[in-house]
């Protein structure tokens, strides 16, 4: 074979082998590139796969929305428990115990010999609310609760500490130590027996529930509130003005828990003329301690009120009250004035009255709720009727007998 043969055959190998290398390289790219798709194309689908999942859940939950909207209305549990409650109210009510005792195992009745019904929880709590309402004296002195009636609080009995200056080598003397008093809550039972015929129990279509609760808590918060202001502690709680001697000025009694009382110089009135009359509850503010001041209020009937409401200046301008379109004046000096129907008026005949008290009186007087209000049924005491008997105990307390000034009035 020729040279020329064998350069030819060299170079067309050499050209197969460059040849080849390019092939293999670009098959070599290719496959990458494959890959590359491949792995791209995983990912892809695993975020669709992701995506789908995400717009199921939407789905889902917007279909949870359109089924809760659709459905009634949401009730919580607390809800739920007062419904129950009201229903069994209502069906004690109408059918009495053996009613609660044919609605169903699930129930649990508390009984006694009478046969009787414990009010729930929500019930009494409410009428303590409506007792609050509606009662002045509950809505501004100290209020609690206790599970007995052993209570006692110890105040300060108006002889404080005594001190003096002395020289570097003087003798130091005993001085007076303070001295303290006791007071002890006194406590009554208030009880309503209403008799309700079975006819009216059958056919009432009107919420027995709200009437009952309404008037029980009304007829307590009256006679409460009595007791309250003038309670002689027999049976019933100590009032704000009992052991009060309302003819003359009397001073503070911190040992008896007896507060000061403030006698109008004027015959049958606060004062002898507008003038007098501001002049003399001005100075009743003033015979207040200064610490005691920020939380005092007024207190008075409306009758008393509108007395002070009337009272005019020189400039026939009035006092408390001098644009017509304006409300009844609410304050006296800055202080707060409330309004309690079981204060006496000023006296129209011969007598003596204590028609406003002024004083900081959550701090001159404390009411205290005994737990275990309850309503007990009784269908035997009289055919053809059932009486519900309620009943509450009730006490209170003074404390700090300095807190609370009693304005009086005499009238000869």
């Amino acid at each position: 074979m020729s040279e020329e043969v064998k350069v030819e055959d060299a170079v067309e190998q050499e050209v197969e082998r460059v040849e080849l290398d390019v092939v293999e390289k670009a098959v070599e790219e290719a496959l990458t590139q494959n890959k590359n798709l491949a792995d791209e194309n995983s990912s892809l689908k695993e975020q669709a796969e992701l995506a789908k999942k995400e717009l199921a859940d939407l789905k889902a939950q917007v279909e949870e929305l359109d089924a809760k909207k659709s459905a009634p209305a949401f009730i919580s549990k607390s809800e739920e428990k007062r419904m129950d409650y009201k229903e069994q109210f209502d069906l004690f009510i109408k059918e009495g115990f053996e009613g609660l005792r044919k609605k169903g195992t699930d129930m649990q009745i508390s009984t006694d010999a009478q046969g009787g019904y414990a009010l729930p929880e929500e019930l009494r709590r409410d009428i303590i609310d409506l007792q609050h309402e509606v009662s002045p004296l509950r809505q501004v002195c100290s209020v609690t609760t206790a599970s007995t009636t052993d209570i006692r609080q110890i105040v300060d009995a108006g002889v404080g500490a005594a001190s003096g200056w002395v020289g570097e080598t003087t003798a130091r003397n005993v001085t007076d130590s303070p001295e303290i008093a006791q007071r002890n809550a006194v406590f009554g039972e208030i009880y309503a027996r209403p008799l309700v015929y079975a006819h009216m129990l059958e056919d009432a279509f009107i919420d027995t529930q709200a009437f009952i609760m309404r008037e029980v808590a009304r007829e307590f918060a009256e006679k409460s509130g009595q007791a309250f202001l003038n309670g002689d502690g027999s049976n019933k709680p100590v009032g704000i003005l009992n052991g009060l001697t309302l003819g003359s000025d009397q001073a503070v009694d911190h040992v008896n828990g007896l507060y000061q009382v403030v006698h109008s110089p004027t015959d049958g009135a606060l004062g002898a003329d507008a003038a007098g009359t501001f002049n003399f509850l001005r100075a009743v503010v003033r015979q207040m301690k200064t610490p005691y001041l920020p939380n005092c209020r007024w207190m008075m009937n409306r009758a008393t009120h509108e007395v002070l409401v009337a009272l005019q200046n020189s400039q026939n301008e009035y006092y408390m009250q001098r644009d017509i379109t304006q409300g009844m004046a609410t304050s006296l000096f800055g202080f707060e004035i409330v309004i309690n129907e079981d204060m006496s008026s000023l006296p129209s005949v011969t007598g003596t009255a204590a028609p406003i008290l002024f004083g900081d009186f959550a701090r001159s007087y404390q009411i205290i709720d005994r737990v275990g209000m309850s309503m007990l049924q009784n269908p035997y005491s009289q055919m053809g009727a059932i009486s519900f008997y309620t009943r509450a105990r009730v006490g209170s307390m003074k404390l700090s007998a300095d807190t609370l000034k009693v304005v009086s009035v005499s009238k000869s």
